[in-house]
């Protein structure tokens, strides 16, 4: 198993560690001393980091999560605002953090935000841009756009708006109101919840399974559920066709032939 030692991508007050282990690539935001909000440099590694992971070799999954146990991230640095976030400034903040957002969107390899304590702002953002959620049953959700007067960036409310519904999307942006894990997971926010006693082996399971399938299939199934207007057709036909040619087809077959777990190798 190919694991690589945790690296340390950002230098400004939200750390990201990246780590491989196997076919899981796991991104740990840490600034657990507050929260793990996620200032400008943060963001700004965010796209090269995330285009580096994707390239490598055997990763099926990339897992995003907060350092520390309680929170996912708390959001953006407010500290920086009045600096960073005001005037003709306040454009390039926001830039920084629909890129992070879309380089987490667009990666071609699946992703998941494993989510405990606050999920907050930005850091909802964050989870929202990642294909699936896994959340700790004690996590804590909210958009406090409204109460800060700024706007939330428009493709993160828009990914929004499509994961829980236009009318849900207005309480959660216009009320700025928190909730929890269990109002998250039933307006279909979240997509898993786990106890927090269980829920590393919970997470653990579930990325298992992910992991064990075949990277190709995988990789293509995002492309075709995630294509816009302005995807080109052929690639995506380009991704399909490439799972039929692949040796991972073939084993997919013998092993469901001779009743045996797939050993897939992404060619």
């Amino acid at each position: 198993m190919t694991q690589t030692p945790p690296e340390n991508i950002a230098t400004g007050a939200a750390r990201l560690r990246a780590e491989i282990s196997g076919p899981l690539a796991t991104i740990t935001i840490s600034h657990p001393e507050r929260h793990n909000i996620i200032d400008l440099e943060g963001w700004l590694a965010f796209p090269d980091l995330m285009a580096r992971l994707c390239e490598s070799p055997g990763v099926r999954l990339i897992m995003l999560r907060g350092d520390g146990g309680k929170a996912f991230v708390a959001g953006a640095d407010i500290a920086q605002f009045g600096e960073k976030f005001s005037g003709p400034a306040s454009t390039d903040y926001d830039a920084a953090t629909v890129n992070a957002f879309d380089a987490v969107t667009n990666c071609p390899v699946p992703t998941l935000a494993a989510i405990e304590g606050y999920c907050i702002g930005g850091g909802l953002g964050l989870a929202l841009a990642c294909d699936l959620r896994f959340a700790r049953d004690d996590a804590s959700f909210a958009i406090p756009a409204a109460r800060l007067g700024l706007a939330y960036p428009t493709s993160a409310t828009i990914r929004l708006r499509e994961t829980v519904g236009r009318a849900r999307a207005k309480d959660i942006l216009f009320t700025a109101r928190r909730f929890d894990a269990e109002a998250a997971l039933a307006i279909g926010l979240i997509d898993y919840l786990a106890p927090a006693q269980d829920f590393e082996t919970a997470l653990d399971r579930r990325v298992a399974e992910i992991c064990a399938n075949a990277p190709l299939t995988l990789r293509a199934a995002k492309g075709v559920l995630e294509c816009t207007p302005d995807t080109d057709p052929a690639e995506l036909e380009r991704k399909i066709a490439a799972c039929f040619a692949s040796a991972d087809y073939k084993e997919g077959r013998m092993a469901f032939m001779e009743k045996r777990t797939p050993k897939f190798k992404g060619e």
